[in-house]
């Protein structure tokens, strides 16, 4: 963990762990979005892409 972890939101937290908790709590498609295109972690961008799906077809139902 970086000493400037502790001043920036979890979606910018240098461990991508913390990242996709993040993701798995947030409900706001359009930072979500925002972690597909800029995220470097496959995986981060992963679990976005995942929460947006569940999140868009959860509204439509």
């Amino acid at each position: 963990m970086k000493f400037s972890d502790f001043f920036v939101p979890k979606y910018v937290h240098s461990n991508p762990e913390v990242r996709i908790k993040f993701v798995n709590k947030t409900t706001d498609v359009t930072l979500l979005q925002s972690m597909v295109e800029k995220d470097q972690d496959g995986e981060v961008v992963q679990a976005a892409r995942d929460r947006i799906h569940t999140l868009t077809v959860s509204h439509k139902a």
